[in-house]
């Protein structure tokens, strides 16, 4: 025969602790100590995080919010995505140059700038090295402001080009010309491209040679041409450095 005894509270022997009985459960007042512990944990807050311990479970952290960038360690091997305020840089293969004309790049999507790195590059003729730009596919031959210009301890001197940026001074079949080549726009929407470059040669260190101007395209820029205004690049590298922030 079945029994059952009704109590709606029970207290230990030294009334320190207190269980409950409520119609919608049990209420205990005190330490509670098990073996384990079973059933929904969903309404377990306030949890101290020092008594937090294991493996945490493989759930989705896509509510996790305002987390410190002190507290995010660890390698990430995958999965990143961003929304706006990163950029990114490409650097190319080097071009050994070897009776190349002229060295084209092309299908490097939408720049914010980029530059073109120049070792030990010579020109068979003696001419001046250059840089184009284009849009459609092909170069703009004419347009250009630019000043090229060299400077050494005694003098300097420099000119005008309309034609491409063209250097000034390193018309010289044993010329060997090092250096960078930066070209940069400010506004995204805009088609006008700023050129600096800093170039130094192997046979007259005393010399400084420099170009800076810029030249106004009629559409995105899709095609850079790095090239002499005449013969061809015997020898050296080239390598250009793509950027998008």
């Amino acid at each position: 025969m079945a029994s059952e005894i009704r109590v709606n509270k029970i207290e230990n022997r030294s009334g320190l602790g207190t269980v409950t009985f409520a119609d919608t459960g049990v209420d205990l007042a005190g330490i509670v100590t098990a073996t384990t512990f079973s059933g929904s944990g969903a309404s377990l807050t306030n949890l101290p995080a020092a008594n937090v311990t294991g493996t945490l479970p493989a759930i989705s952290g896509a509510n996790l919010t305002n987390i410190p960038a002190a507290n995010i360690v660890g390698v990430c091997t995958s999965g990143l995505t961003k929304t706006g305020g990163f950029g990114s840089r490409t650097i190319s293969s080097s071009t050994t140059l070897s009776s190349q004309s002229e060295v084209d790049y092309t299908g490097f999507g939408t720049l914010t700038r980029f530059e073109i790195h120049m070792n030990a590059v010579s020109c068979s003729a003696g001419a001046e090295l250059g840089v184009r730009l284009g849009t459609g596919g092909s170069v703009d031959t004419s347009g250009y402001l630019c000043q090229s210009a060299y400077v050494r301890s005694s003098d300097n001197n420099g000119e005008h080009q309309s034609a491409g940026f063209y250097t000034h001074g390193l018309a010289s079949a044993s010329y060997s010309s090092n250096g960078v080549i930066r070209c940069w726009r400010v506004d995204a929407t805009q088609h006008k491209w700023y050129l600096l470059a800093d170039i130094y040669e192997y046979g007259s260190d005393n010399h400084w040679y420099y170009m800076k101007g810029y030249r106004t395209l009629s559409g995105e820029l899709d095609i850079i041409r790095f090239t002499c205004e005449s013969g061809v690049l015997d020898s050296g590298n080239l390598r250009l450095v793509t950027y998008t922030d």
